[in-house]
């Protein structure tokens, strides 16, 4: 069963509304796509392992090794004799100290360039994690042959290092990169930041209708006269316009021009007000044409973790998310500028960037202040029962499908264990999709 987004309104025959309910009210649906299923039920808690993620900035690596956690590995960089940045495992293989320091603060474990040595007892690693010195069992040690750290295969591309996480072979970086980092013509900005909440719970919500509620109203609106533009006033679905072998399009489905709602529950409209809104909005798809001549079809969703909540405009906000574990995630955000190799253009860029995008416009307004705090741990329960409707086609997507077309699952997991798991959830769906009689008031 393969679920594209175009039928998420309750039913088999597409009859029904999609407030999952026949318009003369005798019976009642669950919409086709409604889910019960948890959050990490197909989704891997601490991410898909058999991918390439940015793992730091190369400019942060510099004499002294830093120990990072990544989806609850714990991990060290350092420089190897050719100054490229390695990572191996945070453990000597000798008696387990942090080859990083821990909280001896890395005090030792440096002195020999090009080398990282386990400060307990000297024991000296080289780039791919062989020991080539025992330093207190002297030159002749027949220990230190035997001993070797877990290395993970980096590879450092326009000032990122990205660490291959997975047990198998690593495919080319291209693979995982979207081709826009491979372009010159491309200026690209960073901003990393930790989160405190989940992987999946950040690429879930960077193409849902939260936008409508969230940062619909903010001040920074102002500026880009975002704010005075006539916006739909909710999504009446979302529909998945292009599924690939790693990633599906997204777009919601909205009534043109339909700026307020009425809600005979609370006998209110909403949005309560919308007087300042008069102006139009640039056509998209002109929009896409002056940026990156892409007409994708909507937002993205990548495997393993990368997300572009909008349309390719002139700028392009791209996400790529590395777990740190369960509960934290280490948020990359990149701006995309197509700068045709001028280097005036790309100096204005960078200098807009700095000083106007992070602050105000997208990684620190719009990411930090506005989604972070309804969505941080403590802010809501991620492992609460969740029932999702036709607005949440994509995270259902996201849940039920694409961890089937991951490389974890082609490689890893076995084809026993994908198609049992595919077969439950056809029949999860079909259960979904039938009518359930309504239940009288007195009962």
């Amino acid at each position: 069963m393969t679920m594209n987004g175009s039928n998420t309104n309750g039913s088999s025959n597409g009859t029904h509304a999609t407030n999952g309910a026949h318009a003369n009210g005798t019976s009642k649906y669950t919409p086709r796509g409604a889910s019960g299923i948890g959050l990490h039920d197909y989704v891997p808690e601490m991410g898909y392992r058999e991918y390439w993620y940015p793992g730091i900035e190369d400019r942060d690596v510099k004499r002294k090794p830093i120990a990072l956690r990544i989806l609850g590995d714990q991990v060290v960089f350092f420089r190897d004799t050719n100054d490229k940045v390695v990572a191996l495992q945070d453990a000597c293989p000798h008696r387990g100290a942090y080859l990083s320091g821990g909280i001896s603060n890395g005090k030792g474990n440096n002195e020999f360039k090009g080398f990282i040595t386990c400060p307990y007892h000297g024991y000296t690693y080289d780039g791919v994690g062989q020991c080539v010195a025992a330093l207190t069992d002297g030159p002749n040690s027949k220990l230190a042959p035997k001993l070797k750290a877990r290395n993970y295969p980096t590879q450092t591309h326009r000032g990122i290092v990205y660490i291959w996480m997975g047990q198998t072979e690593p495919v080319p970086l291209e693979e995982d990169v979207p081709a826009e980092f491979f372009d010159d013509e491309v200026a690209i900005e960073s901003y990393v930041k930790i989160w405190p909440m989940n992987w999946s719970l950040t690429m879930e919500n960077s193409r849902d209708s939260h936008n409508s509620k969230i940062h619909r109203g903010q001040f920074r609106r102002i500026f880009n006269f975002a704010l005075f533009n006539r916006l739909p006033a909710f999504w009446e679905g979302t529909e998945i316009t292009e599924e690939g072998d790693n990633y599906i399009c997204i777009a919601p489905r909205v009534v043109k021009d339909q700026q307020q709602g009425y809600f005979p529950g609370i006998n209110k409209k909403w949005p309560q007000h919308i007087w300042w809104r008069f102006r139009g909005s640039e056509n998209p798809l002109k929009a896409q044409k002056k940026a990156f001549d892409n007409v994708r079809p909507g937002g993205l969703y990548r495997l393993p973790s990368i997300a572009c909540p909008s349309l390719r405009f002139s700028t392009v906000l791209l996400r790529y998310f590395t777990p740190i574990d369960a509960d934290n995630v280490r948020m990359f955000s990149f701006a995309l500028k197509r700068v045709k190799k001028n280097p005036l253009v790309k100096l204005w860029w960078n200098i807009y960037y700095n000083c106007w995008w992070v602050y105000f416009n997208s990684p620190q307004s719009v990411n930090e202040k506005e989604d972070l705090p309804v969505q941080a741990v403590g802010a809501l329960d991620p492992h609460s029962a969740q029932k999702l409707g036709a607005t949440d086609a994509a995270i259902i997507f996201w849940r039920r499908r694409m961890p089937f077309k991951s490389r974890d699952a082609q490689r890893v997991w076995g084809t026993s264990t994908v198609e049992a798991a595919t077969r439950s959830i056809e029949q999860q769906e079909d259960r979904e999709a039938v009518e359930i009689p309504l239940l009288a008031d007195d009962d």
